[in-house]
C-alpha cells in the first residue's frame, strides 16, 4: 500500500498534527522557536521535543518499507517507527542530523528500541559511506523486517543486520522527527509491502514518558548552563550556573531535585569542585591566565582570586607560534591529583581566525593537559595528549571535557573532534604525566561531559544521536548507546554522583532556555532513568 497522510484520518499524532501537501510531501508540525524563559509553560516546552505520527489503520509483523526523507534544517532527525505496541514500545530506524557530522560528511544510520524507560536504546549505529549530509537532499531508505532480523539501506548502502527479540508480535508503523529550529525533516513516497492485520485498537491514552525536569528555572532563561557540581564539606550540593545575564551559585539539600540561590559573596564563577582534602574551590580564566578562589564556609563567601602558578608552555619546535587557550576541562583523580585540559592553535587558524569551520583544514587545534598535586595552587607545564610515540600533532582535538579514571587507575580522555567521524580516544597510565598516542574512539559525540561512578561504570553524554548517553561497564572497552533526549542538542552539561550509582546530569537544552536535568541509575548490566527522583 501507499501510506498517505491526507486529512489525518487513521493516524494518531503526538505533539502536533502532521500534514501532506499537494506534492505528497509529509511534514511534521512547525512552530516558531521561542527561546528563553518564555519558551516554557511550567515544566513543558512549547516546542515539542519529539514529533510522532502513528498509523493506526493496521498492524504489521513482517514487511518491507520504502520511503524517502530529507533534512530541512541543520540539526534535526528523521525516523521510521515499526512494530509499535503503543506510544512507549516500538522499534525505530532513524537518521540524526548534527551539524558537526554534516560539515564533515558523516552520515549515520541508527536502529533503536524504545521501551517504558522513555529512552531509545541503540541496537546499531553505523556510519554509511557515500551519502551526502547536506540538507535538502532526498534520500531513499528501505527497511526489511523479518522475524527478529531488521535490514536497513540508505541510498543503496546497507547497514549490518540487526537482531532483536523484544517485539515479535505485529505492531503499528509510523514516522518520527525532532528539531532544533522551526523546521525538521520531510518524508514522501511511503510504500509498505506485507501482510496487514488488525489485532487491537490503538491506545490513545498513552504518551511517551518524560524523564527530564528544570533544575533551576530562574534568571533570564537565556542559554542557561552549569559549570560544575560539587558537594560542599557540610554535605550540601553546590552548582555553578550561568546564563547570558549573570552567574550564580545555587545549593540543594535533596540531591539536586530543588535548588536555591546561595547569594554567595565574592563568587567569581568558574569550575567549582571540592578537593579530596576538603578544599572548596573554583578555577576560572581571565584572558590567558587561570585563577583560583576558595571558600571556607561552604560557599557563602569567597576569597580574592589569585593567579595560579604554572610552568611555561614549550610549543613544538615547528609550531613556535602556537597559542594555548583557557583550560576548559577538569578531572580530579582518586589520589587528589587535578588535571586540566587546554587546546592550542596557531594564530591565523582555529579559534584565532575568521575561517569557516565548514571548510576542511581551516581550523587547527591540538590538545594539552596540565597537572596539579597541591589542590590547584601550582600546575605543571602543558604536555601533549597526542604524546609519544606519536610524531607531530593531530590538529583535530578541539574540546577535552569528557575525561574519567577507570577502576584500574588508568585515565581516559575522549576528545571532541572537528572533522573525525569519532571522538579521539587517548589514555594515560601515569595519572596524566604523559598521554597518547591519540587513536580513533568508540563513537561520535560533541560538547560532551563524563563521569566514573563508584562501581566503576563510565558515562559520557553529549550531542549525537540527539542527546546521547554512552555507558561502559568494562572500563571503556565496549559501550552501550542510548538517546535520552531530543531537545538536549546543545548538551554542554555536568554530571555528579549524588548517591552510589545514582547520577544527576544537567545540560543545555535545544531552545537555549533553562537547562534540563535527568537522573541516571546504573544497574549491573545497563543504565536507566531514575524517574522517582524527579520533583513532583
Amino acid at each position: 500500500m501507499d501510506l498517505r497522510m491526507d486529512n489525518g484520518s487513521g493516524w494518531n499524532f503526538l505533539a502536533g498534527r502532521w500534514s501532506e501537501d499537494e506534492h505528497g510531501i509529509i511534514r511534521p508540525p512547525t512552530s516558531p522557536v521561542r527561546r528563553g524563559a518564555s519558551a516554557y509553560d511550567g515544566q513543558r516546552a512549547t516546542n515539542a521535543d519529539e514529533l510522532l505520527a502513528f498509523y493506526t489503520g493496521a498492524t504489521y509483523s513482517d514487511f518491507e518499507a520504502d520511503f524517502k526523507f530529507r533534512w530541512d534544517a541543520g540539526h534535526c532527525g528523521a525516523g521510521f517507527v515499526f512494530r509499535a505496541q503503543d506510544a512507549r514500545h516500538y522499534y525505530l530506524a532513524h537518521f540524526p542530523c548534527i551539524g558537526q557530522c554534516a560539515r564533515a560528511e558523516h552520515f549515520w544510520g541508527v536502529i533503536s528500541k524504545v521501551d517504558d524507560s522513555g529512552w531509545a536504546k541503540v541496537l546499531s549505529m553505523e556510519m554509511l559511506h557515500g551519502i551526502a549530509t547536506e540538507g535538502g537532499i532526498w534520500h531513499q531508505a528501505r527497511l526489511d523486517v523479518s522475524g527478529n532480523e531488521f535490514r536497513l539501506w540508505v541510498d543503496g548502502r546497507p547497514m549490518s543486520v540487526v537482531r532483536d527479540d523484544t517485539y515479535r508480535q505485529p505492531g503499528f508503523i509510523g514516522l518520527e522527527a525532532w528539531r532544533y529550529s522551526d523546521m525538521s525533516s520531510s518524508f514522501k513516497e511511503l510504500h509498505i509491502r506485507g501482510k496487514r492485520t488488525r489485532t487491537r485498537p490503538w491506545d490513545v491514552t498513552l504518551a511517551p514518558k518524560q524523564n527530564w525536569f528544570l533544575p533551576y528555572p530562574h534568571g533570564s532563561g537565556q542559554q542557561q548552563r552549569a559549570a560544575g557540581i560539587t558537594r560542599a564539606p557540610n554535605g550540601v550540593l553546590l552548582m555553578a550556573v550561568s546564563d547570558r545575564s549573570e552567574i550564580d551559585l545555587v545549593s540543594s539539600t535533596d540531591n539536586g531535585r530543588r535548588w536555591t540561590s546561595l547569594e554567595a559573596k565574592g563568587w567569581p564563577g568558574g569550575q567549582i569542585l571540592t578537593t579530596r582534602s576538603g578544599r572548596l574551590m573554583t578555577l576560572f580564566n581571565r584572558d590567558e591566565d587561570t585563577f583560583t578562589s576558595e571558600s571556607k564556609d561552604n560557599g557563602k563567601t569567597w576569597s580574592e582570586p589569585l593567579k595560579v602558578k604554572r610552568a611555561p608552555f614549550l610549543p613544538p619546535a615547528n609550531e613556535a607560534a602556537m597559542k594555548l587557550h583557557s583550560p576548559h576541562g577538569f578531572l580530579q583523580l582518586n589520589d587528589g591529583t587535578l588535571l586540566a585540559f587546554q587546546v592550542g592553535s596557531i594564530p591565523g587558524s582555529g579559534h584565532d581566525s575568521n575561517h569557516n569551520i565548514w571548510e576542511w583544514g581551516t581550523w587547527q587545534n591540538a590538545a594539552y593537559s596540565i597537572r596539579s598535586i597541591d589542590d590547584g595552587r601550582t600546575w605543571s607545564a602543558p604536555v601533549p595528549l597526542n604524546g609519544p610515540p606519536a610524531v607531530g600533532q593531530k590538529y583535530d582535538l578541539c574540546e577535552c571535557t569528557s575525561t574519567v579514571q577507570t577502576r584500574e587507575g588508568k585515565v581516559l580522555c575522549l576528545v571532541r573532534p572537528i572533522y573525525s567521524p569519532w571522538m579521539w580516544e587517548i589514555w594515560s597510565e601515569n595519572g596524566g604525566e604523559s598521554w597518547g598516542p591519540a587513536t580513533s574512539g568508540p563513537f561520535p559525540c560533541y560538547a560532551a561531559t563524563a563521569l566514573a561512578t563508584s562501581s566503576g561504570v563510565l558515562l559520557v553524554a553529549g550531542r549525537m544521536p540527539g542527546l546521547g548517553l554512552y555507558a561502559s561497564h568494562d572500563s571503556g572497552m565496549t559501550w552501550q548507546t542510548y538517546r535520552i533526549d531530543t531537545a538536549g542538542l546543545w548538551a554542554m552539561g555536568a554530571m555528579y554522583e549524588v548517591e552510589p550509582d545514582l547520577v544527576l546530569f544537567v545540560y543545555m537544552d535545544s531552545y537555549e532556555g533553562y537547562m534540563r536535568g535527568q537522573y541516571i541509575r546504573v544497574a549491573p548490566f545497563g543504565v536507566e532513568p531514575a524517574r522517582k527522583m524527579l520533583p513532583c
